[in-house]
């Protein structure tokens, strides 16, 4: 196997590359030019234990053709056997622009599949079952990131190439580490759950409806894409990397709050009532005073539930599970107390 990576120092990147080492074949990774990109790379080089078999490519996601060397392009021809783009950031900004470049390399490389590194969240503002196999139901997309995923996956299913769209629910720490390298979705509550810990156990606080969420630790990310990628089975097939048990997000993060020592949450109001609430003058800024970004209940909270059928179905035989949360969240509350507080 020869792999062209994209994204393999981000979160989900820096635990699959060492699963892929796991295999056969060198490893391709594209690197930004400059200095930051080049510190990073050598950085997790040294943690992935690699040697020569993890190669860095250098490019840009931003420019056409990945801005890679047209002579490389040549060489590696017909060689590369998975593309894996797990990379976001230009997409965020360009509306998909960078998976447009990245199809447009593995064609140019003639690269027997491409797997796409999409989110849950393109289900936008579906309501009830969202199964695998929905795409555009006619949702409405509330966000830029909704948006520009929602455009990402529409380039990879409209493009020629052989491919397999993997949809990870909200990414949370190492199930048995804790490890986290940003503060994303549920961590911003964890400040204020922090500061909760002051108030009396016994009295507990109020909140609005919140509905349902899903987490998954990273490292069952990780395992799940690597194995799909290698397994035998359709393409132009979309994976839900979720957990398929059903969660209210005040449920969840009621388990923190336990680790905080911080009274329960508990839900009273209907969803609404928040939102009238930040229209009035000045209160839109309480959230932010105390590390809450306005959208993050927009990527913290759903108003659909996930069907997982063909990610069961491809792990069926393996270890490959979702860990209850209940089981790991010291692990995720210890890790950041101890790294990001």
């Amino acid at each position: 196997m020869t792999y062209l990576v994209t994204g393999a120092t981000g979160f989900i990147g820096r635990f699959l590359i060492p699963e892929l080492l796991e295999r056969e074949g060198d490893i391709h990774v594209l690197v930004r030019p400059g200095d930051a990109s080049a510190d990073r790379f050598a950085c997790c080089a040294r943690e992935w234990a690699g040697g020569d078999r993890v190669r860095p490519v250098r490019g840009d996601l931003g420019a056409p053709g990945l801005g890679v060397d047209p002579a490389w392009l040549d060489e590696h021809r017909g060689t590369i056997e998975h593309v894996f783009h797990l990379a976001a950031s230009y997409d965020l900004t360009e509306r998909g622009a960078g998976t447009r470049h990245v199809v447009d390399v593995a064609e140019n490389l003639e690269a027997g599949l491409l797997h796409h590194m999409s989110t849950v969240e393109v289900a936008g503002s579906s309501a009830g079952l969202f199964t695998e196999d929905m795409f555009d139901r006619g949702q409405a997309l509330a966000t830029p990131m909704q948006r520009a995923k929602f455009e990402a996956e529409r380039i990879v299913r409209e493009s020629p190439l052989r491919w397999r769209i993997y949809r990870p629910s909200i990414v949370i720490g190492h199930s048995r580490t804790g490890e986290i390298d940003r503060i994303d979705g549920p961590y911003y509550f964890f400040r204020l759950l922090r500061m909760g810990a002051q108030l009396p156990r016994l009295l507990p606080v109020l909140v609005p409806r919140l509905g349902e969420t899903n987490m998954v630790p990273v490292d069952f990310v990780a395992r799940a894409l690597d194995h799909i990628a290698h397994r035998p089975c359709s393409d132009k097939t979309t994976y839900h990397l979720a957990d398929p048990r059903r969660q209210g997000a005040v449920e969840a993060l009621n388990l923190f709050a336990d680790e905080a020592g911080a009274p329960h949450l508990v839900e009273v109001m209907p969803k609404r009532t928040l939102d009238m609430l930040l229209r009035v003058p000045g209160a839109n800024a309480l959230l932010p005073r105390v590390g809450v970004p306005l959208d993050v209940l927009e990527h913290s909270e759903f108003t659909c539930w996930f069907d997982c059928r063909h990610t069961t179905a491809a792990l069926a035989g393996t270890d490959i599970k979702v860990p209850p949360l209940a089981g790991y969240a010291p692990l995720i509350w210890k890790y950041w107390i101890e790294n990001w507080v």
